[in-house]
């Protein structure tokens, strides 16, 4: 795995990405433990369940892409002393084309 922290490769309106082992974030979130883990949910994600099986389920499957969020934005709650589950639900309901109300994916992210 290998971050790099720079303005290129990521979405407009997004703060870092991971495209298989590599993680890209933007050099203003340098300093965001909780954004670096997250990515790196992703990348163990691509390892663990398949380079190609991964990506593809990812693109195609919106099932699937929820449920790979979710993990990674409950990781990625754990670095906070605030509780940022509501804002990741929003960003879950509107960010990834999921057709998931922001109630649904809340729920989906306090479950244990």
């Amino acid at each position: 795995m290998l971050t790099f922290y720079t303005d290129r490769f990521i979405k407009k309106g997004s703060a870092g990405c991971a495209r298989g082992p590599l993680i890209f974030i933007r050099p203003k979130y340098r300093d965001d433990r909780g954004l670096l883990e997250h990515e790196k949910v992703h990348v163990h994600q691509f390892w663990t369940r398949g380079l190609i099986v991964h990506s593809l389920r990812y693109l195609f499957s919106k099932a699937y892409k929820l449920n790979a969020e979710v993990e990674a934005y409950r990781e990625q709650a754990q670095w906070y002393p605030d509780d940022r589950l509501p804002k990741f639900a929003s960003i879950i309901a509107t960010k990834y084309g999921l057709k998931i109300t922001e109630e649904s994916a809340l729920t989906l992210l306090r479950e244990a």
